[in-house]
Formats: structure tokens, sequence, C-alpha cells
């Protein structure tokens, strides 16, 4: 699967014995997701203790198998005529934008009952709520750090992750063996009348709050995002620079109420970035961040932002997930077939957005660390590469790039993962080729 990300289970597996195999493993009852990726993991953690700080990204997405009607065991999406599962990851990434592993991949069906209370749900307790996993995501940060005490760790959480049991549990957690979290804000939350001013809301608040400075940077025609079907997908604003002015300080929401309990009062702070003069016609460009971090200076606020930023590499990977491994075209007769194929396509996932960056954080490192013979000599024997040297890895990631469709112009940057996808699907084929020709 890794060599061919993008092809279905019998064809990546070579063969109607192994693609038996393949499928007799999926649906053993032993087998899930969780034991599948603990190897993974345990690399995963190996590759963040060499960090300084690692963050742990999570996000859900969507997966939507409405037209596989032969998968049993499938939940209703955001209607019950749209069937699936979601997926929640927990990511890994060094600070400088590393992929350093999956932590976590949770498979949540939703049962078809339970999807049409909605109301009942809602004003239940959080351990019943689909939220949880927000809460449960932190805590598995928190475990991390217990793990690698001399790593920082810092859990990463889009608005949906704005839950007041997250802010709680950091709150209860022992101080020294505790996770970091910045989550951009989606309530405008009361603050505690008895430290704030009578009726202060959180958004007003921080609009007045002590300036830190301000920072400018170049957006992108892609670089905003936005949630569609519980999926974020890229806005097409106008590319242009953002000056934003940026302010902080620490804050006590008021605890919401919650039936049969009290939630403890807790203090973190929070950082607004805020654009003040956007073009005619145009969004501007907001981020309220509340983070468990202080900030009481600008490169501290600035800090907090550059954190906050690696969260679109969960996005980056749920697309490669997505549209490079195919994983929405997988066609089981199970749920739990099919959620087992979804833990084995994260790795491999994963594994491109490795390739991808490894290539540019470490350029001479030989391929032959990474490629087997076949695949690197097969590969520039096709491109035409002269000499019989083993290439740079960076060299040999330009050559899978060009295979994928990358030009490869001065002005086109290194291979993105789209393209290193398609090169390793064509690379498998000439190093399979390159055996057969040199064993005849």
């Amino acid at each position: 699967m890794a060599a061919a990300p993008s092809l279905s289970i019998s064809a990546a597996s070579g063969g109607w014995a192994e693609t038996i195999a393949t499928y007799r493993l999926l649906n053993r009852p032993d087998i899930n997701p969780e034991l599948l990726l603990a190897p993974h993991r345990e690399a995963t953690l190996s590759r963040c203790a060499a960090q300084a700080c690692v963050v742990i990204a999570q996000d859900t997405t969507e997966l939507d198998f409405s037209r596989m009607k032969s998968t049993e065991g499938l939940g209703p999406l955001n209607a019950e005529n749209r069937r699936g599962l979601f997926m929640h990851s927990l990511h890994a990434v060094s600070e400088s934008g590393l992929p350093l592993g999956m932590v976590s991949a949770t498979m949540m069906i939703r049962d078809a009952d339970n999807f049409r209370g909605a109301a009942r749900r809602k004003a239940g307790p959080i351990t019943a709520k689909e939220s949880r996993r927000w809460v449960d995501g932190y805590l598995e940060s928190c475990d991390i750090a217990r793990r690698l005490p001399q790593c920082e760790v810092v859990c990463v959480s889009d608005r949906e992750g704005d839950i007041f049991e997250v802010f709680e549990a950091w709150h209860r957690a022992e101080r020294d063996v505790r996770a970091e979290w910045i989550i951009r804000a989606n309530q405008d939350r009361a603050l505690s009348p008895a430290l704030h001013e009578d009726s202060a809301r959180l958004f007003e608040t921080l609009s007045s709050a002590p300036l830190l400075g301000g920072i400018k940077f170049d957006l992108t025609p892609s670089q905003g995002w936005r949630k569609v079907k519980g999926n974020s997908v890229p806005t097409h604003r106008t590319a242009r620079q953002v000056r934003q002015e940026i302010r902080a300080m620490e804050i006590t929401p008021r605890p919401p109420y919650r039936k049969g309990g009290t939630l403890p009062q807790v203090s973190f702070w929070a950082v607004l970035a805020e654009e003040k003069s956007a073009p005619e016609g145009e969004e501007p460009v907001r981020w309220l961040l509340l983070t468990s971090k202080p900030v009481t200076t600008l490169e501290e606020a600035r800090r907090i932002l550059r954190l906050y930023m690696r969260r679109w590499d969960i996005e980056v990977f749920h697309r490669v997930l997505k549209t490079g491994c195919r994983v929405e075209q997988i066609q089981l007769r199970t749920a739990q077939a099919l959620v087992n194929a979804l833990a084995i396509h994260a790795v491999v996932a994963w594994r491109i957005l490795y390739l991808t960056h490894l290539g540019r954080h470490l350029p001479e490192l030989p391929c032959g660390e990474v490629f087997g013979e076949a695949e690197w000599k097969s590969a520039c024997a096709v491109v035409g590469r002269r000499g019989d040297e083993e290439p740079a890895l960076a060299e040999f990631i330009t050559i899978i790039g060009k295979l994928g469709g990358h030009l490869g112009r001065r002005g086109d940057g290194p291979p993105g993962a789209q393209s290193i996808w398609r090169g390793l699907a064509r690379v498998r084929d000439f190093a399979c080729a390159w055996i057969a020709i040199q064993g005849s």
C-alpha cells in the first residue's frame, strides 16, 4: 500500500492469494486500529523524543461511504441518507513542520437512534457526547508528555476543541507532566465577574486588551480555511500582505453550568491577532487563540501563532488520506474491515508527508536510506539520469515529483504531497519491472 497508495487493496496486494490474506487480516475479530497503529505509535514517540517541542494537532474528518451500499455497520453523517464514519486523528509534528507520525486515529460510527436524538445528547454529560474526543485527545497528549518529560508537548485544536472540560483537564492534571494547549476560540464566553468587569465577554474584552505589537505576512489566495460538511476546505482569498495587531491578556471564564456537577474556575491566556486594514470586500484575517502558556511579550505571542499554524499540517494529512490514498473508494463488506484498512492507510499517508518534508530537511541523506535499490535505480534509468552513483534524497524526491507531474520550474518550489504520491506509484511499477529484468 505504501508503494502504491492510490491503488485498491487487490491491486496493491499483487495477487489473488495476497489479496485474500489481506482481507482475512482486516476481518479478524482480534484486530483493531489501535493494535495496528501500536508499532507506528512507538516509532512516532521515538522520533518525538529527539525534538525539544512537539505539536500534537488533533482534528476530525468525515469519511463518506454512501456509494458503498454493501458495506455493513456504517452510520449516518450529517444526514441519515449519507453513510460513513468520522476519523479523529492526533498527528505529531515538530515545531519546524517535520511530520513525526500518528499518535492515534479514533474511528467513530454514529448510531442511527442516537443521531435522531440530538437535543437529548446535547443535554447529557460530556462523557456521552461526541465532543468528548477533544478531551480524550488532550489527555492522550498528557500521556505523551509523561512519556517524554524532556520534551515540551503542545496540543493544538481548531474551534471545535473549545470545550471547557479541556481547560478543566489541564487544571486538574499534574503540573509537571501535563501537556500545554492552544485552541482557537469558538464561543464568546462570559468572563468571571469577580475578576473582570460585570457582563464582560471574551471577544470584546480582547479587543481592548494590551497591545503587544504587530506582525505582517503574505496571504496566498488559498490561505484561509472554512468548514464545509464537517471538513476544512481552503477559501480563495485575494493574495495580499496582511498586517495584524497582536493583543494578549490572562482571562478567567465563568464556568458553564453542567447538570449534576460544578466545574472549577480556570485561568489561562488569550491572544488576539486582528487585521485592521483589510481591502474592501475582503474578510479581515482574525484569530483569537486560547492557550495554557503565559503570553506577556510580542515574541511569546508570535510563537503561539507559529505553533497554532502547525494545525494546518493535519488538514494536509487528511487531504493526502482522502485524495492520495483514496480511502473513500475502499470497498469492503464490513465496517470492522474498513476501519482496520483506514488505520493502515493512515500510516501510508503519514509516510508520504514524511518523504515530502524529509527531502527538504535532510537533502544530503543518501536516498538508499529510505528507498530500495531497485526503486532508485529504475527511476533514475527512466528519467535518463547519468551515472550509477546513488543520488541524494533531495534529488531523488525531485525525480519522484517529476514522475508524478511536478514540472520543476524555477518558481515551482519543491514537489508537494500530491506529486509525491503519484510518483511513488510509478516508481513501484518501475521497480517491479527492474527486478524482473534483472532476474531474467
